[in-house]
């Protein structure tokens, strides 16, 4: 199997269902903004909504090899969306901590 076809299936598998699974760990993080008592702009919401989006995409193609139920793998991009702040939050932290390391 050459890249070409491994790119046709990421593309493939991405129509399939990878879409769905952002759409539904958008709906999680909204679910966690519209349960807070914080008030943040529409901006602040976007951002958090676009980075849910990309992390329960993410999620998708990294437990596509696990042989889990359909239902508890969109739980799973749902519930990992809704953590996507802290997640990117916790990923920049580390790398500017590691970046400051070798200055």
């Amino acid at each position: 199997m050459n890249d070409q076809d491994t790119y046709s299936q990421v593309v493939e598998e991405f129509k399939r269902a990878g879409w769905l699974m952002g759409v539904l760990a958008a709906f999680g993080m909204i679910a966690r903004l519209v349960l807070t008592n914080e008030k943040f702009k529409f901006f602040v919401w976007m951002r958090k909504v676009v980075a849910a989006t990309i992390v329960g995409i993410l999620v998708h193609f990294a437990s596509h090899e696990i042989d889990i139920s359909d239902m508890y793998r969109s739980v799973l991009c749902a519930i990992s969306g809704s953590f996507a702040p802290e997640l990117f939050e916790f990923v920049r932290t580390k790398f500017l901590s590691k970046l400051s390391e070798h200055e």
